[in-house]
């Protein structure tokens, strides 16, 4: 993959398809990176693709504490990056090409019946608590059983939607900094 200097004086459609490769198609995403001078002026100085995931994460951390004060814009912007992922376990028509591995590898599996059923069922009652939200986490080799509870922890924490957000933004934040790792941008 390119170094992250040459990442950042490309042309912007090149910049959108390596965003849609760290994190998800977000046009929100876009939005509050690519599309907005300010991000774009400070993610000039950083030094490398690990430092720009964490300008993402910053950006979109006060998007939310914004979009909790002040308003729809900015959650809709929220929504869409969020929203951008694909359920656990489902498969989504527009993948970023690590999602299509990693669901790829998730359809392949050999997990009983009753494991798929109770992430679909999980899935549902996530999304039922935080309206316009998927479940995000960062998978790091743990086993659908043990996604399970930590589905099941956050669900039972019944924590404020915004919070829950906020826990998704650090979720799509680390796999990216984890896609980062082992694509050596």
């Amino acid at each position: 993959m390119m170094r992250y200097q040459d990442f950042i004086g490309s042309s912007s459609k090149l910049q959108e398809e390596v965003m849609d490769d760290l994190f998800e198609p977000s046009e929100g995403l876009q939005v509050l990176t690519l599309k907005n001078n300010e991000f774009m002026s400070e993610a000039g100085s950083l030094k490398s693709y690990s430092e720009f995931i964490e300008l993402v994460r910053s950006t979109l951390l006060q998007t939310s504490v914004r979009a909790e004060r002040e308003g729809e814009q900015e959650l809709n912007l929220l929504v869409d990056v969020v929203g951008a992922h694909p359920r656990l376990g489902e498969p989504k028509l527009k993948l970023s090409r690590y999602s299509q591995a990693e669901q790829q590898n998730l359809q392949q599996s050999h997990d009983p019946p009753h494991i798929k059923e109770r992430l679909a069922q999980l899935n549902a009652e996530y999304e039922r608590l935080y309206p316009q939200l998927k479940f995000v986490v960062f998978v790091n080799g743990r086993t659908r059983p043990e996604i399970i509870k930590v589905m099941e922890s956050r669900i039972s924490s019944k924590r404020p939607w915004f919070e829950e957000c906020r826990q998704a933004i650090h979720e799509l934040c680390n796999i990216a900094q984890d896609r980062i790792r082992q694509s050596m941008f």
